[in-house]
């Protein structure tokens, strides 16, 4: 088999919670080597995100697991002289420095761009700020939410007469996706010209992209959009429908007249369809709410995966709408061998969502699960650093390395920590 793409590659993460990890995730998955850094005083707080109420819960959580394949794992105190001496070493032997704080963070630390490039020329920094490096919000602390009010998508997804909705915490693996290939940009210019650079990635900005449709009707047509749910701006029928048994949706898009006359063979050319409020697509538009209504009556007395067999079969587009669980033994995702089965020290075995991209010269798997809390310090000390079995020993002693955290939960200890997250699980129950 080939070498991977980003193969010798060295990465130095020290990104959190989910939009740059999702960054050096993929980078990972195409053979860069990542070094993942957190410290015992302050964890990823992604770890933090649907963990298990126990004393190693820190280990649990999905998303972090998710997201962080394919990464070696350490910790470093960056508040501690020694523990910025080790990152500037990490620098010396890298190729790229991958972070997602406020500008301010970086800055403080004595790490930033400006500093990090006199340590080595050819650094390429991607520095991932939701807010961006510059401007009057640059210091403003960002999440998901933050990131897609701003961007103007919630304003456009909703129901009619409802309030702005989220689309569920896409932005972050939006930003993620383009910190990626922004890298890989910066990687093919510094083949050409021996010189590393600085990526100032705006997740605001990121996310906003998508929204050019929406921007550019205003701009050109001075409309603003509506809520529209499942509906579609000029299609009809469009939506999710409600089909045999509990909580069960299918999806059916009908986009032109040729389309209209098979989906309505498909349903047996009942009395409805030869309606004249239904006999061109406007004025199939114009009486949505009535269509839908009758297009449930049908699939409501079918199973979802029959209604996409009977409009695959017509050519309509159609698919079920899945489950997770649904999604984990669906036979043609099982066939394409989408997830992976892999062991994790602590969490066991479980399937894992692999890289969504087939290359048939370079297969990509995981190759290595993600790292429990400062599993690869001495591996990675040793290995680049060079250092001695005493030299780390002491670095554990003065708490500038580690495996367990200190108040590992929002600053609090673990017995208080652990309280709090049988109380949230509780409720949820």
């Amino acid at each position: 088999m080939s070498a991977l793409p980003l193969q010798g590659v060295r990465i130095i993460d020290a990104c959190i919670y989910w939009a740059g990890p999702m960054a050096t995730s993929l980078l990972g998955d195409l053979g860069a080597e990542v070094i993942k850094i957190e410290s015992i005083q302050r964890l990823d707080h992604l770890r933090l995100l649907g963990g298990w109420p126990s004393p190693d819960g820190y280990e649990w959580s999905a998303v972090f697991n998710g997201v962080n394949r394919n990464k070696y794992g350490i910790t470093l105190n960056l508040n501690h002289p020694k523990g910025k001496e080790i990152f500037k070493k990490l620098v010396e032997i890298g190729d790229i420095v991958a972070e997602n704080f406020s500008p301010r963070v970086m800055e403080n630390w004595g790490l930033s761009y400006k500093e990090l490039k006199k340590i080595n020329p050819k650094i390429i920094m991607l520095s991932m700020p939701g807010f961006g490096t510059t401007g009057p919000w640059r210091n403003y602390v960002t999440f998901g939410p933050n990131v897609e009010m701003v961007s103007g998508m919630p304003i456009v997804s909703g129901y009619k007469d409802g309030p702005p909705m989220m689309t569920g915490y896409i932005a972050d693996p939006a930003a993620g996706l383009m910190g990626a290939v922004a890298v890989m940009t910066a990687l093919r210019r510094r083949q050409k010209t021996g010189k590393g650079q600085h990526i100032d990635l705006s997740q605001i900005e990121a996310f906003t992209s998508f929204m050019a449709g929406p921007i550019m009707d205003y701009t050109m047509n001075k409309r603003m959009q509506p809520r529209r749910g499942d509906r579609h701006p000029s299609f009809a029928p469009h939506g999710a429908y409600r089909c045999k048994g509990d909580d069960e949706w299918v999806t059916i898009t009908v986009s032109s007249d040729e389309e209209w006359e098979r989906f309505c063979q498909a349903v047996g050319n009942p009395a409805w369809t030869r309606w004249p409020r239904f006999a061109d697509a406007l004025s199939r538009y114009e009486n949505h709410d009535e269509l839908d209504k009758l297009i449930h009556e049908w699939t409501m007395q079918r199973d979802k995966r029959e209604v996409m067999q009977i409009m695959q079969q017509a050519n309509v587009a159609a698919a079920p709408v899945l489950n997770y669980g649904e999604v984990l033994s669906d036979p043609h995702i099982e066939a394409r061998g989408f997830f992976e089965t892999i062991t994790r020290p602590v969490t066991g075995t479980h399937p894992y969502p692999g890289f969504p991209v087939k290359l048939s010269g370079t297969p990509v798997k995981i190759r290595k699960p993600a790292p429990t809390l400062g599993q690869d310090n001495e591996y990675i000390l040793k290995k680049y650093l060079h250092m001695k079995e005493k030299e780390i020993a002491k670095l554990a002693e003065e708490e500038i390395i580690g495996t367990k955290p200190q108040g590992w939960a929002f600053g609090m200890e673990a017995e208080e920590a652990i309280s709090r997250l049988k109380d949230i699980h509780t409720k949820a129950e």
